[in-house]
Order: structure tokens, then sequence, then C-alpha cells
């Protein structure tokens, strides 16, 4: 566990956790000009290296989100996915309420067995943006853990 406050850790993880989410965010806008790919077809279980998400999100031709076997190494893993309500678009505000309320709470402690707050284990996501949600019916938050060392199988009941 972590030396540092569970309050300082929370600020720390949750600006962390922010970047992450907003380098990850807009699955919609980025199909709108790619087109296709796996992006959609996301699944809570689903292992990946964060880095080349990052890398693959970051480069001109991106049409999946490079998956790997979870007894492969890796650093995270879908372990959340929930569909917002349907109607328009409820605006970022709402989104990030959302993505708080869905990756960082109880859902997260029932995964990894502690509080986020607690946890060595980091969280982001992946939720639609407002033109993912106009042109696609985008409306999944898929959440993830990430870890800063590779390791394999699940991070299910970690406890850490």
């Amino acid at each position: 566990m972590s030396s540092v406050s569970p309050a300082i850790r929370t600020t720390l993880v949750s600006a962390t956790a922010v970047g992450a989410v907003l380098g990850l965010s807009g699955c919609g806008a980025l199909l709108s000009v790619i087109g296709g790919g796996n992006v959609f077809e996301l699944n809570v279980g689903d292992c990946f290296v964060e880095e080349e998400l990052n890398a693959a999100f970051g480069s001109e031709k991106v049409s999946d989100v490079p998956l790997v076997d979870c007894a492969e190494p890796h650093d995270s893993e879908f372990f959340y996915a929930e569909d917002m309500a349907e109607g328009d678009f409820p605006g970022e505000a709402a989104v990030d309420a959302a993505v708080e309320d869905v990756c960082y709470g109880d859902n997260f402690t029932d995964f990894v067995g502690v509080p986020y707050t607690e946890s060595e284990i980091y969280a982001g996501a992946l939720f639609p943006d407002a033109t993912g949600w106009e042109n696609f019916d985008d409306r999944e938050i898929i959440c993830y853990v990430f870890t800063e060392e590779m390791v394999t199988g699940t991070l299910e009941g970690a406890n850490r």
C-alpha cells in the first residue's frame, strides 16, 4: 500500500486518471474520422497494455484497441461497463460524474477488493463524447484498472 495519505493519493490519482480518461475519451470522434474497429466491441475481462492503447489512439489510423490475452503480460483490464440513459447528450460534466461514480466507487472496490483511495491500482475509462453519442448511439462507459507493472492473469481480487 502507498505511504502517501489517502487524501493526497486520491487527488494525485484522480488527476492521473482524468488525464487517462481525457486521453482515451472521444472514441466516437475518432471513429467518425477513421471508421470501424473494435472500440464498440470491448468487453469486461479484456486485457491490454495501456501504452499501446494510448499509442493506438494517438496514431492517424486507429482501427482496433490492441487487446492481449490476459494470460500474457499486460498492465490493464476492463472491469466494468454500464450504459448511460437514452436521450440527448447530458453534457461533459454529467458524463464525468457518471464515470467517477461507476469507475471509482463500489464497482472498483468490488473488483479489486479494496477502495480506490486505498489501492495501489489505478482506474480509467473510455466513455462517450457528444459526437459518439449523436453519431454512433454510444452510451457506454467502460472502466479499466491499470498497474505500474506488467501482470499476467486478472487483477480481480488483487486486494492491493
